[in-house]
């Protein structure tokens, strides 16, 4: 690489354009693109050291320009970071799926876009100098065991060999080398997955995923682990090796993606998601479900009264009686305001409604920090085969006012 690293930035926003070139301009050569069109024709006859790329944009989005770059072997080891304003799950979960090294959501904060892009630079560069190693250094174990994190295994899963960064990564004093793999299970990874794992790897096929491991310091972190069968000269599995990139960053951006921050419940981008594939399992194998959704009652005269603080509290209170109360399996989320969606998959409405009645009585009886008792409306739907979303929550909205207008401090169904 040289000693300025280039970037393409394909945005059809100029202000964006604008924005970013003033952030990165004094450490890299910019280049610009106002379509994925300009950015296939620039990448024609230029390469560059990382692209920015909308994924928004006019009649070429950045998955399909994406998808043109990873054909063409000049371009498809150019790492992407994506830029987009769409926070949903899908979107982020495509652009990785596209090959993509990062996404950065927009509008993107000058330090976090300074930061994703030095960082990526760096990775690169160093992806490079351990190319070049490869071919010309006699050190290259030593390299490798410096940046690249993994574990060895027998094939029953007995630990040979740790690289020293992946103990660094983990915070862990002594070696485990004699120990089984399992000591680095947190027990929050399903079953199903490590069944899955084995049953790929045991084939001798490679196998990645998103796991939740222990580390050492008294708690969890999230890594991306692909792991590949370690065979002799003959062919045969004698054991396997674990690759671990740490990607705690990205698992908690989706999480403040669809998370409420001041209920710690889902969003209402999250509950949306959720709500569009019950849809869909409904109309395609008939599994029924209904939703809840729930307002407390007269709150403006709490956050009149007692001002906002104690408002937040409230709401704090009343979203932890909601979970403490639903099943397992029900999805709750603040939908905004003081009002609370709740999802009940496989229930008909009057399922739904004895859990509605459940949570109205358990407000009803709890006296909240500063404020006494309160009570809270409840309208209840099922959803059927015809409806989309818009009209589920119309029904639903229906409930609620019926509930409101017949008193409040009740549980109306529709």
């Amino acid at each position: 690489m040289s000693a300025k690293a280039s970037i393409l930035i394909v945005d059809d926003e100029p202000t964006n354009l604008k924005l970013a070139a003033l952030t990165l301009n004094a450490l890299y050569e910019i280049h610009f693109a106002r379509s994925g069109e300009d950015a296939l024709d620039y990448l024609e006859e230029n390469t560059v050291d990382l692209i920015l790329l909308d994924i928004i944009m006019g009649e070429m989005n950045g998955f399909d320009v994406a998808v043109q770059l990873r054909k063409d072997e000049r371009t498809s080891r150019i790492p992407i970071i994506f830029l987009t304003g769409d926070r949903s799950e899908e979107t982020i979960e495509k652009a990785f799926e596209s090959g993509a090294a990062d996404y950065i959501t927009k509008p993107f904060r000058q330090k976090e876009l300074l930061a994703r892009v030095k960082n990526r630079i760096e990775t690169e560069t160093l992806k490079h100098d351990l190319h070049v190693s490869w071919e010309t250094n006699e050190h290259l174990l030593e390299i490798i065991n410096s940046h690249v994190s993994y574990v060895k295994t027998d094939s029953k899963g007995i630990i040979t060999e740790m690289s020293p960064s992946f103990c660094e990564m983990v915070q862990c004093k002594d070696s485990f080398v004699g120990m089984n793999i399992n000591i680095l299970k947190s027990g929050h990874t399903s079953r199903e997955l490590y069944e899955e794992l084995w049953n790929m790897i045991e084939q001798g096929k490679k196998f990645s995923c998103e796991i939740e491991n222990h580390n050492f310091k008294e708690g969890t972190n999230w890594y991306r682990s692909t792991i590949i069968p370690d065979l002799d000269k003959e062919g045969e599995i004698q054991g396997y090796i674990a690759f671990y990139t740490n990607i705690d960053d990205k698992v908690q951006y989706k999480h403040d993606a669809f998370t409420d921050h001041l209920t710690g419940l889902n969003n209402r981008a999250k509950f949306e998601a959720v709500m569009n594939e019950e849809i869909y399992r409904l109309k395609r194998y008939k599994h029924a479900f209904s939703i809840i959704l729930a307002d407390i009652d007269y709150f403006k005269e709490v956050n009149d009264l007692y001002g906002h603080d104690v408002g937040d509290i409230v709401l704090k209170e009343f979203s932890k009686i909601l979970v403490e109360n639903i099943r397992q399996t029900d999805i709750v989320a603040r939908w905004g305001g003081e009002e609370f969606v709740i999802l009940c998959p496989n229930t008909n409405t009057e399922g739904a409604g004895a859990l509605a009645e459940t949570l109205r009585a358990k407000i009803e009886e709890y006296s909240f920090s500063d404020v006494g008792h309160k009570t809270a409306s409840f309208g209840v739907t099922q959803c059927s085969r015809e409806f989309d979303q818009k009209i589920l929550f119309s029904k639903v909205d229906k409930a609620l006012y019926q509930a409101k207008e017949q008193g409040r401090n009740r549980v109306c169904t529709l």
